[in-house]
């Protein structure tokens, strides 16, 4: 374990340098490649996604910045790699590394081990791993330059393939039919992650008069999977409806990387010829959502992403109790982080019934 004392802003900067594998020499400490470039404290994807023309600012009238959200994100590098020793205030590479330091606040990402657990499930990276060992150490603290979004080109170091290659640590892609049928235009994700996470109907009424988020209904769904176009290859996603001011709905549709992987993939029949996949691709409309007595039911299954037909049940309190209601103004709808649809030719593929033997 390497430990660092902690003697000012100095060492700081140089520890963060440390910790990303850039030198200090010369005028690296001037471009700061450090977590001052980083998402994880700039925040640019979040609040580029929600100020964007099609974003929840233009429902709730407030824009980014005059939300709390910063005060989550990472201010230094105290977040991540200051901790208590025998000695005194430390800095450890060994704290950062450990997933219970991401966990902190990756909520999300925890609240799926939570319930995978639960459930029985377990991802099969979370027996031996930590994020780290995914994640580089580029993404987390940033190159020195500030890009506007996670998904943005550049900005991900982490593949599936890293590791599932030939003279990678993880078992080799199989050269099997069904990792060759769809020509490279289906991710990994598509077939090996479970389900979707989300957390459902965020409800900003009252944001715009008070500055302070009404209560949630505080659902979290992984019953079905959302399936998104990102950059021309099918890959999971997730969907998160809010109700802002005067029960204004707003959904947005984004790829997503829910922490739940199986080592074995779908089977074509869980993507083919399902009533989800029919219904879309007859142009009817489709709700993956059910509320009754209190409740929130979730169908099981695949969703391809028509937000043209997609139905989804929106919540308002009365009287303390959780009530659908019928929006007066249709919902608006956003592709962000590049969440791309699926089109008409390729909705009527999915419609197939045929199986491909692996």
């Amino acid at each position: 374990m390497r430990v660092v004392p902690l003697f000012g802003s100095l060492l700081l900067a140089g520890v963060c340098a440390l910790a990303a594998g850039v030198t200090l020499a010369g005028d690296e400490l001037d471009k700061e490649k450090c977590f001052a470039t980083s998402l994880h404290h700039t925040t640019r994807g979040m609040g580029r996604w929600y100020d964007a023309s099609d974003g929840f600012s233009a429902v709730t009238g407030v824009p980014y910045n005059d939300l709390g959200c910063k005060g989550c994100h990472v201010a230094s590098c105290n977040s991540c790699h200051l901790e208590k020793t025998d000695a005194g205030l430390a800095y450890t590479i060994k704290k950062a590394r450990q997933s219970g330091t991401c966990l902190k606040c990756h909520s999300r990402e925890k609240a799926t081990i939570g319930i995978d657990k639960a459930r029985g499930i377990q991802n099969v990276h979370m027996t031996d791993m930590q994020c780290a060992d995914c994640h580089s150490k580029r993404e987390v603290h940033g190159d020195g330059n500030c890009y506007e979004s996670m998904r943005a080109p550049g900005v991900l170091d982490t593949k599936c393939i890293n590791c599932h290659a030939q003279g990678g640590d993880g078992p080799e892609v199989p050269g099997t039919q069904s990792h060759q049928v769809h020509k490279k235009k289906l991710d990994c994700t598509a077939c090996h992650v479970s389900n979707t996470m989300t957390c459902y109907n965020c409800h900003f009424g009252v944001l715009k008069e008070t500055g302070k988020k009404s209560e949630s209904f505080a659902a979290k769904a992984k019953d079905f999977l959302l399936l998104v176009k990102y950059d021309g290859k099918v890959t999971s996603g997730t969907l998160q409806t809010l109700v802002g001011p005067d029960n204004y709905p707003f959904v947005t549709y984004v790829p997503y990387f829910t922490h739940s992987v199986t080592p074995k993939g779908r089977k074509c029949e869980q993507c083919h010829g399902t009533e989800a996949v029919s219904t879309l691709a007859g142009d009817k409309r489709y709700a993956p959502v059910a509320f009754k007595d209190g409740k929130l039911t979730f169908k099981k299954g695949v969703v391809p992403l028509v937000p043209t037909l997609l139905d989804w049940v929106y919540l308002e309190k009365k009287d303390g109790k959780w009530t659908p209601f019928t929006p007066n103004d249709k919902p608006l709808v956003q592709l962000g982080v590049y969440a791309e649809p699926f089109t008409k030719k390729e909705l009527n593929k999915m419609k197939t019934k045929q199986v491909y033997k692996p």
